[in-house]
C-alpha cells in the first residue's frame, strides 16, 4: 500500500509539473533531401517550445540545442539552433500537420543558415513515433541555479559581424533579483532594473518574473528560466517601445554562459 501510495504521488507531481505541455513531436527527415536530420521538441502553455536537432552524419554527431515558439498570428512555428556560447547557426520555420492516427508530418519547412544566407527545404519530416521526446526539454530551473550571465550572438549580414545579447542578473535578496539586458542584434535596447526595485520571482516555483516599467516608456517584460538558457518577452504594448532603436526590444532566448 505504502509503494502504491508514493506511485500515485509521483505521478501526480510529474503531472502538476508538467501540466502545460501543450505538444509533444518527434520527426525525422532531410534537409534539401541530402543531410538527414533527426528534430524533437515540446511547447508549453508560454508557446515556448524545447528540445533538440541532430545530425547523424555530421563530423561530430551530438545534438544541439532549439528553442523557439509559434510565430504570432499564424501556424507556423520557428525554432533556432544555439551552441553552447550562445551562437545560432540554424533558424528553421514550418507548418505541422496531423496525418491521423497520432501522426504528424512538417510542411512548408526551411532552414536557413544565418551566416551565407542559405536556405534548404524541410523535406519528408515524418513522426518518429519511437522517439516521441520526454517532456524535460519544459523543465524549469531550479532558482538557486540562475546564472550571472546569458547570451545570444547571430551573424548580421549589414554589418558583417556577429550581434547580439546578453542578460546579467546579481542577486537583491530572497527571490529577488536584479538585472541589467543588452540587445543589439541591429538596432539597440537596453535597460536594468531601478535601485530599490528588483524582479521578484513568482511564487511557488520562482522560475520566472514579470517587471513592469523598465523605462519611461513603460517598458515591461517577462522572463522564464529553464536549465540552459532564460527567454524574455515583451508584456507592454508597441507605443512603449518608442525608447529602443526601431524594431527591437529584449524579447529573445539568451543561453547561459556564466553561473
Amino acid at each position: 500500500m505504502k509503494k502504491l501510495l508514493s506511485l500515485v504521488t509521483a505521478l501526480i507531481i510529474a503531472v502538476t509539473a508538467h501540466a502545460d505541455v501543450l505538444g509533444e513531436y518527434s520527426f525525422e527527415g532531410t534537409l534539401g533531401g541530402k543531410i538527414p536530420v533527426k528534430l524533437k521538441f515540446a511547447i508549453n502553455g508560454e508557446e515556448i517550445a524545447v528540445g533538440e536537432i541532430y545530425y547523424p552524419k555530421a563530423k561530430n554527431p551530438a545534438p544541439i540545442l532549439v528553442v523557439g515558439g509559434m510565430v504570432e498570428a499564424s501556424d507556423y512555428y520557428y525554432l533556432n539552433e544555439y551552441q553552447s556560447d550562445g551562437t545560432i547557426t540554424g533558424r528553421m520555420t514550418f507548418k505541422i500537420e496531423e496525418d491521423g492516427g497520432g501522426y504528424y508530418r512538417i510542411t512548408q519547412g526551411t532552414w536557413t543558415n544565418p551566416r551565407t544566407d542559405k536556405s534548404l527545404e524541410m523535406k519528408n519530416f515524418m513522426s518518429n513515433k519511437e522517439e516521441v521526446p520526454v517532456t524535460k526539454y519544459l523543465d524549469y530551473e531550479d532558482p538557486q541555479n540562475i546564472g550571472r550571465e546569458y547570451s545570444y550572438s547571430i551573424y548580421n549580414p549589414n554589418y558583417g559581424s556577429m550581434m547580439g545579447g546578453y542578460v546579467k542578473f546579481r542577486g537583491a535578496g530572497k527571490h529577488k533579483l536584479h538585472f541589467e539586458v543588452c540587445n543589439t542584434p541591429g538596432n539597440i535596447a537596453e535597460g536594468k532594473s531601478a535601485p530599490d526595485r528588483p524582479a521578484v520571482l513568482g511564487e511557488s516555483t520562482y522560475d520566472y518574473f514579470y517587471y513592469d516599467d523598465v523605462n519611461e516608456c513603460g517598458y515591461s517584460f517577462c522572463a522564464y528560466f529553464f536549465k540552459k538558457f532564460v527567454v524574455l518577452k515583451t508584456t507592454s504594448d508597441h507605443e512603449s517601445l518608442r525608447c529602443f532603436g526601431m524594431g527591437v526590444a529584449f524579447d529573445g532566448v539568451y543561453i547561459k554562459t556564466k553561473q
